[in-house]
C-alpha cells in the first residue's frame, strides 16, 4: 500500500523558527541552541562569533509609550519567525538604562517593581544604579546615559546586519529576503551607538593580523579572546537563572513572583587593550595575572580549569600579595562572585560553595571605539579592545567586583607593582553604563503596560 503523506502547510514554509525546537527562556541572558566542547577535560561553551551593541535614546513621548511597547513586540516576534533563536539564525537581548526608567515611566510604578539591592541586610538602593568612575579609569572616561541597549548575536554576521538595517533605518525591509511588514521601529529610537565584534573560532588572531595590530603576532593560534584565553568556561560562568534577581537570598527584595524576576543588572563597558605590553610577559606571566600565581598550566593550555574547587577566596589571595607579590584578575573577584558556603536558591536548586553568579557575554572588537557614534566621529585605525557585558544579580555586586579589580588597597598594603595586579595595567576603560535587562516576557518597554 502506498504511504500517505501529511499535507505541508505552505503558509508555514517562511516560519524558519517552527524547524526548530526551541523553548525560549523565562530570561533573555540564556542562549538556545549554544554547544559545548571539550578542551583537555574542561567544558567551555561555543557562543556566537558575531556580535553587535547598537545604544539609542528613545524618540518619543510618554503618552505613547504603550503603543510604542505593542509596536516592538510585534517587531521581536517577525524577526523571530525568520531567524531561529539560536546561533545559526539570532538571539536578541533588550536592556533599559535607568534614564528609561526615571524620564518615561511614573516613579511610582518603578518604585513599586524595580528590585532593591540587599544592604546591610535590607532593601535599599534600587538594584540598578549608575555607573562610576574607578580609581583606575582615566579622568575622561565616558559614563553613558542611553536609554536603550540591543545586543544581537549569531554565527552568520549578515543576520546581525539585516536585523539592524530593518529595525532602525529607513527603506523597504526584507529579512532573509522575505519582505517584512511591522519589523522597522526607527522612528521609536535615536541610535547613539552601533558597536561590532567577535569572539572565539580564532577570530582575535585573525582579524588583528589582517588589520596589522602590533601583537597579533603573539596571540596564540585559537584564542577566543585577544588576550589569549578562553573566556566561557562552563564553570567560570553563572549556569541558568543564577544572574536573576530573584534567584539568590540576600542579593535583592525580588522574588520568583516579581515583575523583573528573570531579570538581572547588565553592564556595558568599552575596553581599549594594549597587547603589545601584554605579550611582552612570558606565557607563565600571563597565566598569573590572568589566574593565581599559583597555576602551573604550560603556553599550550588556553583554557585552565574553573571548576569549584579552584576557586581563591579572600585568605588565599592576601597570601598571593604576601608570598608572591602578585594576584591575578579571576583571584581578585572569585570571592565575591563565587558562593562561599552550600547554598539553596529560591527555586529549590542545591548550589555547592565555589558556584560562581556572575555571567559574562563579552567579546572582542577592532573598533576605534565604535562602528558608529552620535557624539564624536570614530577614527578608521583599528585598536584592539572588548565590549563587555555582563550581568549579575545587582549593579552594587558588579561596582564591588569592579572596585576589587583595581585593588587599591590591597596594593598598597603589600607594595604591588601596577603591572603585578591583575591586567587592569594593560587596560583602558572609554565607556560604561549599567543598565536593566528584564526577563524575556518584558523586553518590550517594560512597566509601560501598567
Amino acid at each position: 500500500m502506498k504511504a500517505v503523506r501529511a499535507p505541508i502547510n505552505w503558509v508555514e514554509v517562511v516560519d524558519y523558527a517552527k524547524r526548530y525546537n526551541v523553548q525560549p527562556p523565562k530570561t533573555q541572558y540564556e542562549l538556545p541552541g549554544v554547544t559545548l566542547e571539550d578542551h583537555n577535560g574542561v567544558p567551555v561553551a561555543v557562543p556566537p562569533a558575531w556580535h553587535a551593541v547598537v545604544t539609542a535614546k528613545v524618540a518619543f513621548t510618554p503618552a505613547t509609550l504603550r503603543s510604542a511597547q505593542r509596536r516592538l513586540a510585534r517587531a521581536l516576534a517577525e524577526v523571530e519567525s525568520i531567524f531561529p533563536l539560536q546561533p545559526n539564525g539570532l538571539l536578541t537581548q533588550i536592556a533599559y538604562g535607568l534614564s528609561y526608567f526615571e524620564h518615561y515611566l511614573p516613579r511610582d510604578v518603578v518604585g513599586q517593581h524595580m528590585p532593591k539591592a540587599i544592604e546591610d541586610g535590607q532593601p535599599a538602593r534600587w538594584a540598578i544604579i549608575d555607573a562610576i568612575r574607578f580609581p583606575k579609569d582615566p579622568e575622561n572616561i565616558i559614563l553613558e546615559q542611553n536609554d536603550v541597549c540591543f545586543h544581537f548575536k549569531s554565527d552568520y554576521q549578515d543576520n546581525i546586519s539585516a536585523v539592524i538595517r530593518a529595525l532602525f533605518y529607513p527603506g523597504e525591509k526584507f529579512l532573509n529576503g522575505i519582505p517584512v511588514e511591522s519589523v522597522n521601529v526607527a522612528d521609536l529610537f535615536r541610535v547613539t551607538s552601533i558597536r561590532r565584534g567577535f569572539l572565539g573560532k580564532n577570530l582575535p588572531k585573525i582579524m588583528a593580523t589582517r588589520h596589522r595590530i602590533p601583537g597579533a603576532d603573539r596571540i596564540p593560534d585559537g584564542a577566543m579572546l585577544f588576550m589569549g584565553f578562553t573566556s566561557s568556561h562552563v564553570h567560570g560562568l553563572a549556569q541558568g537563572n543564577l544572574p536573576s534577581f530573584e534567584t539568590l537570598a540576600g542579593c535583592t527584595d525580588a522574588t520568583p513572583s516579581s515583575y523583573f524576576a528573570g531579570g538581572t543588572a547588565m553592564h556595558l563597558s568599552h575596553i581599549l587593550v594594549d597587547l603589545e605590553r601584554w605579550y611582552r610577559l612570558d606565557p607563565g606571566e600571563r597565566l598569573h595575572r590572568m589566574f593565581n600565581p599559583r597555576r602551573r598550566e604550560g603556553p599550550e593550555v588556553l583554557s585552565p580549569s574553573q571548576a569549584p574547587d579552584t576557586v581563591t577566596f579572600k585568605d588565599e589571595l592576601e597570601q598571593d600579595a604576601r608570598s608572591y607579590n602578585v594576584v591575578g584578575h579571576n583571584a581578585q573577584m572569585r570571592h565575591l562572585i563565587r558562593l562561599e558556603k552550600d547554598t539553596t536558591t529560591a527555586y529549590g536548586e542545591r548550589l555547592a560553595r565555589g558556584t560562581v553568579i556572575f555571567l559574562r557575554q563579552d567579546f572582542d572588537t577592532i573598533e576605534n571605539p565604535f562602528e558608529y557614534w552620535s557624539d564624536r566621529p570614530v577614527s578608521s585605525v583599528p585598536r584592539p579592545g572588548v565590549h563587555f557585558v555582563g550581568m549579575a544579580p545587582s549593579a552594587q555586586l558588579f561596582e564591588r567586583v569592579r572596585r576589587e579589580m583595581d585593588s587599591v588597597e590591597l596594593q598598597q598594603r603589600y607594595g604591588l607593582t601596577d603591572e603585578n595586579v591583575g591586567f587592569t595595567k594593560f587596560l583602558v576603560t572609554t565607556h560604561r553604563q549599567n543598565f536593566l535587562l528584564p526577563p524575556r516576557a518584558h523586553r518590550s518597554f517594560p512597566l509601560a503596560e501598567l
